[in-house]
């Protein structure tokens, strides 16, 4: 997680100091905006502070490098009462903000949109200007109108209750809801270091908020185990994994069948022959070396995809599954030197 070092100092504190008042931390994040940046985010600009609704006023507005809004609201754990209603008060903010078009949040942050688009179109490197504006604003009224804005509520100390309320939110909704924790330590007498972490995070793939709690988990263990040439993709029913320099004809898969979860190799037999006459000798290799499999299937349907699948109950760890995932992507060294021989 992001970390920030105001000033120069020698050794952190082993406790936290607590902030003065929600105010405090509101002027921090808002001057350094990077302790709201989750990894795999874009980089954040301030537009304003207090933005204006019919039913009060958000703490920070912000946009990403593509045009995202983002809405943060500041409590502090102390104060109980606000922390709760925070949630209901983000949300609500949500919603109306997406019934506002980029004329109208400009004219609300007193012209501070277009000033932070105009500074974005016109950083260092950017070789088209006029086009980056353009588009930064065609973005901007897109996020809008699909109601897609970020939603952060941000403490110094969260409780579990808020934890699991909110994660619920985040897992059960189309919404990208994010809870983060910022802690200060003291380094001198009037200098302090920064530390974010998101204890709640929003979803790179939104696809992936659609799959199963079980499926959402595997493929969360084995994103942390995976090397970094695999990449996953979820739809509705699955989620592919992709090895880099591949195509997409051949790859790998979690599957959900409800009473079973399976991993697979998929390849289309036609375009690759090579790989699908691969994989009857890699089931027979591979069916013992990938422990707590219900069943292992080779399977060859009507749209042209061979697969060879490896089946899991619903009593088997979702980190066992992961592992065993990661030791199916193995085999991509065998498989990539096929693809390199010419006609897969």
């Amino acid at each position: 997680m992001p970390a920030i070092r105001i000033g120069e100092g020698s050794e952190l504190a082993q406790q936290p100091e607590p902030f003065r008042n929600e105010y405090e931390l509101q002027e921090i994040l808002a001057g350094h905006p990077v302790l709201l940046v989750d990894r795999g985010d874009s980089a954040l600009v301030t537009i304003s502070r207090e933005f204006p609704f019919e039913g009060g006023f958000a703490d920070i507005l912000l946009i990403d490098s593509n045009g995202l809004p983002v809405i943060v609201e500041v409590k502090l754990s102390r104060n109980e009462e606000s922390r709760r209603e925070a949630v209901g008060r983000l949300c609500d903010y949500l919603s109306a903000m997406g019934r506002l078009t980029p004329d109208e949040v400009n004219e609300r942050s007193a012209g501070l949109l277009e000033e932070a688009l105009q500074s974005m179109a016109g950083a260092e490197g950017e070789e088209n200007p006029e086009d980056r504006l353009a588009l930064l604003k065609s973005n901007v009224a897109s996020y809008l109108r699909a109601g897609q804005i970020r939603g952060i509520i941000v403490l110094d100390a969260a409780p579990n209750d808020l934890i699991r309320e909110f994660s619920y939110l985040n897992e059960h909704s189309d919404l990208d809801l994010r809870l983060l924790v910022v802690e200060r330590y003291r380094l001198s007498r009037h200098e302090y270091f920064y530390h974010s972490r998101f204890l709640v995070s929003g979803e790179a793939d939104p696809e992936i908020k659609r799959q199963r709690l079980r499926l959402r988990l595997i493929v969360e263990k084995f994103s942390k185990l995976k090397p970094p040439i695999f990449s996953t993709h979820a739809t509705r029913e699955n989620v592919r994994v992709y090895r880099e320099g591949w195509p997409a004809a051949v790859h790998y898969e979690f599957g959900d069948w409800k009473d079973s979860i399976s991993i697979e190799i998929q390849v289309r037999h036609r375009e690759y022959p090579k790989v699908a006459d691969f994989l009857p000798g890699l089931r027979d290799h591979l069916s013992t070396a990938i422990p707590d499999t219900q069943r292992v299937e080779l399977v060859t349907d009507p749209f042209g995809w061979t697969r060879l699948q490896f089946f899991f109950g619903e009593e088997v760890d979702p980190y066992r599954i992961a592992q065993s995932m990661v030791r199916l992507c193995r085999t991509e060294k065998d498989i990539s030197t096929l693809l390199r021989e010419g006609n897969g």
